[in-house]
């Protein structure tokens, strides 16, 4: 009896162990995280492009402006004549031969009255009162080397056949004074007509 008794009572301990063991090892541990989410990455905002300055459009030339320049254009044809009458001299007075030398002399004479049509048609065009400030300075000045090589063409006219060597050196003198202030000129209008950076920067 006493060992029938100790069997029920050990059969008893091992049914609650097992209904209780059991029950703790069929926990689902699937779903356990021991980790905590990550986040998705940031993506950073599209950075806009800079904004494209307007482009700065040169100032338009007045009606007495675009006349001032048709005669410096038709003034230049005539100094261009003048330029090949001087080219022939100095080159015949390095060669030392008299009758190329003569010849050029005369050719010079004739390129000079060509020159100087020439600038009498292009010269009362070009009035300085087109430009403003600085710039009609530049403008007077040129015409006034203009004026002062003109001068000189009626008497390479009729004295480089016999001359020549003085027309061409008082010549070369008032051309290259012209060509100081054509430059002065160009350059003035160029800067003129050129963008303003400053403004182009502060748009940016």
């Amino acid at each position: 009896m006493h060992w029938s008794y100790c069997r029920l009572l050990a059969a008893i301990v091992i049914a609650v162990t097992t209904g209780v063991v059991a029950p703790l090892g069929a926990q689902d541990t699937t779903g356990r995280k021991d980790t905590l989410p990550v986040p998705p990455p940031v993506v950073p905002a599209p950075v806009p492009p800079p904004p494209v300055p307007a482009p700065i459009t040169p100032p338009v030339p007045t009606i007495e402006q675009i006349r001032y320049a048709e005669g410096l254009r038709t003034a230049t044809r005539g100094v261009a004549q003048l330029r090949d009458g001087l080219s022939r001299v100095l080159r015949t007075q390095q060669t030392k031969d008299s009758i190329t030398s003569r010849r050029a002399a005369r050719r010079l004479g004739g390129l000079c009255a060509s020159a100087r049509t020439f600038i009498a048609s292009g010269r009362p065009k070009m009035q300085p009162t087109a430009y403003a400030d600085s710039m009609r300075i530049m403008a007077k000045q040129l015409v006034v080397r203009l004026d002062s090589l003109a001068r000189a063409l009626p008497v390479c006219e009729q004295t480089a056949g016999r001359q020549p060597t003085v027309v061409a050196t008082d010549l070369t003198k008032r051309l290259q004074a012209y060509d100081d202030a054509l430059l002065a000129y160009k350059t003035a209008l160029a800067a003129q007509n050129r963008p303003d950076s400053t403004k182009t920067v502060s748009q940016q």
